[in-house]
């Protein structure tokens, strides 16, 4: 996964869905390919936990790794990540699906109808969703646990409850193509299905991709100085302002008087919660343009401070009376970006 290649647009919520949905995908095939090709021997009741483990040490890893790949940590730290993730999520998985497969689910549906789906409730050629349920949560539920242990408990609802959303929306998926009639009937797509749709809903609820990977940026539009751009965020990643006008020096993006720019024009600040805000320090005339909206920020010496409004990646900053304009671009960019 590589950060050059996610824009700081809505697409980049996605990233994580899609490349843990091919981890879940990846590790079908894995199995699949030692059924088929290799003539797996393992008890027939092992296939369903077998499976299980594989895709549930996947999505982790693959969220694991995603994060890992994207702040471009050392290697070693990387395998241990991926060693822990695996070692839980595989160990969870395989001890919460043998007990739900071997004792939870015989005592619950055995205290129902007098009994008599305790025999069904351990049958594993079985394909029922009903008695496969508390397996496919709990088989979330240790995905989750994994990432969530990995990243030292932060945020543990979106790991705990993503990871139990994406084992059963994963068993939902599972069930329709093994039994619908609409679709293809078959175990071993419906094996997919259940990779692809575990992974894809693990990396879309459990951890999305965080703006601190990204950067401000202020960049010159038009006149001579077309391209100019200047990074707004500190190096330490406190608080920070940066300057815009014609003064000779001390200013951090300079612009000359020709292109309508006074001494000290505007600035542009980001706070230690990472939000960036425009400020207007001149009364000539500076909009902020955006979609459907105009903020007019020229300094009013009336209020005892500048007006200022926050921006969004690919805000325009407008200077200048009419006659004589520059244009300024906000935008956020990948950290490494130079």
């Amino acid at each position: 996964m590589n950060i050059f290649l996610l824009p700081y647009t809505w697409a980049r919520h996605l990233a994580m869905g899609l490349w843990c949905g091919g981890a879940g995908l990846l590790a079908w095939w894995s199995v699949l390919t030692l059924v088929v090709w290799f003539n797996a021997d393992w008890p027939p009741n092992w296939d369903g936990p077998v499976l299980m483990c594989a895709i549930a040490g996947a999505v982790s890893v693959a969220s694991i790794l995603g994060e890992s790949l994207l702040r471009r940590l050392p290697i070693w730290k990387v395998a241990t990540m991926v060693g822990i993730a695996s070692a839980v999520s595989v160990g969870f998985t395989l001890l919460w699906v043998s007990l739900w497969v071997h004792l939870l689910a015989p005592v619950v549906f055995g205290a129902l109808a007098g009994g008599a789906h305790a025999e069904d409730a351990g049958d594993p050629t079985l394909v029922s969703l009903t008695y496969r349920l508390g397996a496919f949560a709990m088989g979330g539920l240790s995905s989750g646990t994994a990432a969530l242990v990995v990243r030292r408990f932060v945020e543990p609802v979106s790991h705990l409850f993503g990871g139990v959303a994406s084992g059963l929306l994963g068993g939902l998926v599972w069930y329709i193509l093994c039994t619908s009639g609409a679709f293809y009937q078959d175990l071993y797509i419906a094996g997919a299905g259940l990779g692809l749709t575990w992974g894809l809903c693990f990396g879309l609820l459990t951890w999305s991709i965080p703006d601190d990977l990204y950067a401000g940026w202020v960049r010159v539009m038009t006149g001579g100085r077309y391209g100019r751009r200047i990074p707004i965020d500190a190096l330490d990643g406190g608080p920070k302002e940066r300057f815009v006008g014609h003064f000779p020096r001390g200013l951090d993006l300079f612009l000359p008087v020709e292109e309508g720019v006074l001494e000290m024009h505007l600035s542009v600040t980001v706070d230690a919660k990472r939000r960036f805000t425009a400020r207007g320090l001149s009364l000539y005339p500076i909009q902020v343009l955006r979609f459907l909206e105009r903020v007019d920020l020229r300094y009013d010496p009336r209020r005892p401070a500048p007006l200022e409004t926050e921006l969004s990646s690919g805000d325009r900053i407008r200077i200048g009376d009419g006659t004589v304009e520059s244009e300024l671009e906000f935008l956020l960019l990948p950290r490494e970006e130079v």
